[in-house]
C-alpha cells in the first residue's frame, strides 16, 4: 500500500494542473481554429472563392440553409454554392459570439451580416442573421465545418 506523503501529493498536484492546463490550452486552440475558420469563410466568400471555402468543411458535412431542404455531402454542398455564387457577388462579415468545446467537437455560434449584389444586375440584398455551426476535429488536429445551419433575421418580404 502507498502511503500519500509529501512527493506524491507533489506528483499529484503537477498531474492535475497539467491536465487543467492542457484543457485550457485545447480551448485557446479552438478558439484560434474557429476564428481563422470564420475569417477563411468570409474572405473566401467574398473573393467567390467557391474551392477555397469548400476545404474548411468535412467531405460529409451538411449545410442547413434557410428555407431549403439540408444540403449533405461535400459534393451537394458544392453544387448549391456554386449556383449561389454564379447569381451573386458576396460580402460578408461574420461575428462569433460563443465557442464550446467538448473533445473532437465543438460548436461555434454567432451573427452575420451580408450584401448580396445579383451579378445579373438589379438591387443589392442587405441581409443580417446568425448561426450555429458544429465544428470537428480532423485527424491531423485541424478543425472543419461538419454541419452549419443559418438564418435571416430579414423577413422575407424584406429580402
Amino acid at each position: 500500500m502507498l502511503r500519500a506523503g509529501p512527493s506524491w501529493i507533489l506528483i499529484l498536484g503537477i498531474l492535475l494542473h497539467s491536465a487543467a492546463c492542457s484543457e485550457e490550452q485545447q480551448k485557446v486552440s479552438v478558439a484560434t481554429a474557429a476564428e481563422a475558420i470564420w475569417k477563411e469563410y468570409s474572405e473566401s466568400l467574398n473573393s467567390g472563392d467557391l474551392e477555397r471555402w469548400l476545404d474548411l468543411w468535412t467531405e460529409d458535412g451538411i449545410q442547413m440553409p434557410p428555407d431549403e431542404a439540408a444540403v449533405v455531402g461535400l459534393d451537394s454542398i458544392r453544387a448549391r454554392n456554386d449556383a449561389f455564387l454564379d447569381k451573386f457577388t458576396v460580402d460578408i462579415g461574420i461575428t462569433n459570439q460563443e465557442l464550446q468545446t467538448a473533445g473532437d467537437w465543438a460548436y461555434s455560434r454567432g451573427i452575420y451580416k451580408a450584401r448580396l449584389v445579383p451579378k445579373a444586375g438589379g438591387r443589392p440584398i442587405s441581409i443580417d442573421g446568425k448561426y450555429l455551426t458544429i465544428l470537428a476535429r480532423q485527424p491531423d488536429g485541424s478543425w472543419r465545418i461538419h454541419r452549419d445551419i443559418f438564418n435571416s433575421n430579414t423577413p422575407p418580404a424584406l429580402r
